[in-house]
């Protein structure tokens, strides 16, 4: 008979080796709607990896980070090799500040900022190229 602890440890790991949920989100600005595909953030594990040592990221792809309740958030680019433009948002998908271009592998704070529900990394240059600003809304489809 296998021990509970090893079934439990298997089954652990299991969990472990399925990659993030990916659902698409839409980023509805004032010139238009721009749809990307995100993987979501929920977890403290998945928040702790984040993007890290990730060399390449899709243009319409992103992270979105969940928090159960809004706080005050900050960010880093630690073991990051991309460079990201990060958006701060409350839970109605309100943009509260927005970080373009950040410098990869950089441990310098980004943010903080109050309020957040919910932070978005995006590709580096996506936020100029695309016209986002603060008067977008992130939308999570259902």
């Amino acid at each position: 008979m296998i021990h509970k602890s090893i079934i439990f440890l298997l089954s652990f790991q299991l969990i472990l080796s399925f990659p993030l949920l990916a659902k698409n989100l839409t980023l509805s600005c004032p010139h238009k709607d721009i749809p990307l595909t995100v993987e979501i953030a929920q977890t403290p594990q998945d928040h702790a990896n984040g993007l890290m040592f990730r060399k390449h990221l899709e243009e319409d792809a992103g992270m979105l980070f969940l928090f159960l309740k809004p706080k005050t958030a900050a960010m880093w680019m630690k073991n990051t090799p991309l460079s990201l433009d990060i958006m701060f948002c409350n839970w109605s998908g309100q943009i509260l500040a927005i970080y373009e271009n950040t410098t990869p592998f950089s441990l310098e704070t980004i943010g903080p900022v109050k309020g957040t529900a919910q932070v978005l990394e995006i590709n580096g240059g996506t936020v100029q190229k695309q016209g986002i600003s603060r008067a977008c809304r992130l939308k999570l489809d259902p």
